[in-house]
């Protein structure tokens, strides 16, 4: 039974020589019929020439033909099947059986011309540029004395090729015909008992290497075949269990570390990524099957994770220490605690803790102990160099006296702006804030402004404008009518500050959106505000260069901090945009909270 197989294949080699044999064999054979054949066409094409030949006159100074002479050269050609064409001593063609000879080109240079006028007799089997298919021609001189005179040419085109000459093909094609129905029997056989079998086992071992364990394979064939098939379906049927445990077990891993809020990601041996969370593939900026098994550098992107991979893959020991990686994503700068960990397989586990927050919580401090100590370190330095001067004058100098005065009443003032809007700021950020929300009217808003702004604007000479947004709609809304005014008062303050005399601030209100929200938006034309200061200005104590922006006079640097987390209160959002030259505008939007707003 072990030398079957064997057998069965130096039958089908055997089977395939004898096929090729007969095929090269039965080309050869077809060649030489072939060559044969030309060449019996062109010596019966030579005794033709000189058949016509005799038919022609063979006059001694130039050849004419008349009109009877070409009629009965037509009806020889035909009786012979040939072409039949007269070519004169300068090449061209004087007669022509198939063809207009005004329109055909000079023949001297046609390969049996050129023979039959050198050696008397000229022949060859080429492609005919005039007829556009192949042909056998053949020609003579109609005197052998004078080959530089007329020549006298037939051919046989392929269409009659297939009348005079009988290929020997249809002897090679009747072998070939046999050796492949001895090879089809033997092919059927082999393929009902092997092949067919063999190739059903490779295709379901194929299927299950690419993890479809479910196929399954029917016995057939010889009883070798039929108990390998039975193997094979026992072993996929126990593969397969043990699959559907270590799926549910992956699964179960899989929702673990989903819930977990780290990204964490797990490469394999070869670098390539075995695990991933979902926090890690939003951080990465795709989804998780992207990134299953593909190679660790065509999913990070980012250089400080490739090296802390790269590190930890080098490293001898299990863990490398926490470090801190720092990241970009959409414009935000992150900041990550990564920990990586080598596996028992040679892989590497990465976990990073985000600790954005927790650094910007640090930074925010340091900066707020900072810029608190450095205004507040200006008025109090003031005030004591006032204060000293004016122990020393204040009796010999009283206009120096006044001056001291005058210095350390402004900054007193200075100082006591600074800790009411530290007061207000420290009021709005805490977490016990509740707004007490009531109804609000547009027109008691203005009055608000007008009863807190209007002085402060007439000494600036800016006009201070209100107008109803969206053609006045809105009559009453609910708000908190006390941070409201936080809002509004540091708005149209730091727009009447930074707006030049004779220059404008238009504040307005009114509803926006189809869900019924508050827009309260303050324009001014002052100096507007840089493009790379713009996103700092919400910040506490930032304040954009005094020199740049041409205001008079210092502010705290906390009124827009107020106006954020006031507005943060009111589970609204703001919004600025400027222009520098030209203004700032800046945009508050919250929700009513009521249904009592009145729109008419």
């Amino acid at each position: 039974m072990a030398t079957r197989p064997f057998f069965t294949r130096l039958i089908v080699t055997f089977a395939g020589v004898i096929a090729l044999v007969v095929a090269v064999c039965g080309t050869v054979i077809y060649l030489a019929g072939q060559r044969a054949a030309r060449a019996q066409q062109i010596e019966e094409l030579a005794r033709l020439t000189k058949l016509v030949r005799e038919q022609l006159p063979n006059p001694t100074g130039a050849f004419s033909i008349d009109a009877q002479e070409k009629e009965r050269l037509t009806a020889l050609a035909e009786a012979l099947a040939t072409r039949v064409t007269l070519i004169d001593g300068a090449g061209t063609v004087v007669f022509d059986t198939q063809h207009d000879p005004s329109t055909m080109e000079n023949h001297n240079d046609r390969p049996e011309v050129i023979e039959a006028r050198r050696v008397g007799s000229g022949s060859a089997v080429r492609f005919s540029r005039t007829m556009k298919e192949d042909a056998v021609y053949v020609a003579q001189p109609l005197d052998a004395q004078r080959p530089e005179g007329l020549i006298v040419r037939l051919s046989y085109p392929r269409r009659v090729w297939s009348k005079l000459a009988v290929p020997p093909i249809a002897i090679v094609l009747a072998a070939v015909l046999t050796a492949a129905l001895l090879m089809a029997w033997l092919a059927l056989l082999l393929q009902r008992r092997w092949i067919g079998p063999v190739r059903a086992l490779s295709e379901a071992a194929g299927k299950m290497a690419g993890g479809e364990w479910h196929t399954r394979v029917p016995p057939r064939g010889d009883d070798e075949i039929r108990e390998f098939s039975g193997s094979l379906n026992h072993l996929a049927e126990q593969a397969e269990k043990q699959l559907a445990d270590l799926e549910a077990r992956r699964h179960e891993l899989q929702t673990l570390v989903d819930s977990l809020p780290d990204p964490i990601l797990l490469t394999d041996a070869e670098h390539r990524v075995a695990l991933i969370n979902t926090p890690a593939a939003n951080l990465l900026q795709l989804a998780p099957k992207q990134a299953l098994g593909k190679k660790l550098v065509g999913v990070l992107n980012d250089e400080a994770l490739v090296g802390l991979f790269e590190t930890a893959a080098r490293s001898d020991a299990s863990a490398v220490p926490l470090s801190d990686v720092r990241l970009t994503r959409d414009g935000q700068r992150l900041i990550y605690q990564a920990l990586a960990t080598r596996t028992r397989g040679g892989g590497v586990m990465l976990v990073l803790r985000d600790v954005s927050a927790m650094s910007n919580t640090v930074q925010m401090k340091t900066d707020f102990v900072a810029n608190a100590s450095h205004e507040l370190r200006t008025p109090i330095a003031a005030i004591k160099i006032a204060f000293e001067t004016l122990q020393e004058v204040h009796r010999e100098d009283p206009t120096q006296t006044e001056k001291c005065i005058a210095i350390i009443s402004g900054h007193v003032k200075r100082l006591e702006e600074m800790l009411e809007d530290l007061l207000d700021l420290s009021r709005v950020e805490s977490a016990d804030l509740k707004p007490h929300f009531a109804a609000v009217r547009v027109e008691d808003v203005f009055a608000m402004v007008r009863g807190t702004m209007s002085v402060m604007a007439r000494q600036k000479l800016v006009e201070l404008v209100f107008e109803r947004a969206a053609a006045g709609t809105l009559v009453e809304f609910e708000s908190d009518r006390r941070l409201l005014n936080l809002v509004l008062r540091n708005l149209v303050e730091n727009s009447i500050k930074f707006t030049p005399p004779g220059g404008r601030v238009t504040v307005s209100v009114g509803g926006a959106g189809t869900n019924g929200d508050v827009e309260l938006r303050v324009a001014d034309t002052g100096c507007g505000i840089p493009p790379e200061h713009q996103e700092r200005v919400f910040e506490r104590f930032y304040q954009v260069d005094p020199a740049r922006s041409g205001a008079v006079g210092r502010g705290t640097g906390l009124g827009l901090a107020i106006v954020k987390h006031a507005v943060n209160a009111l589970s609204g959002s703001v919004r600025l945009q400027s222009t520098v030259g030209v203004g700032t505008t800046v945009t508050c939007r919250f929700p009513v909270h009521s249904e009592a707003a009145v729109a008419r």
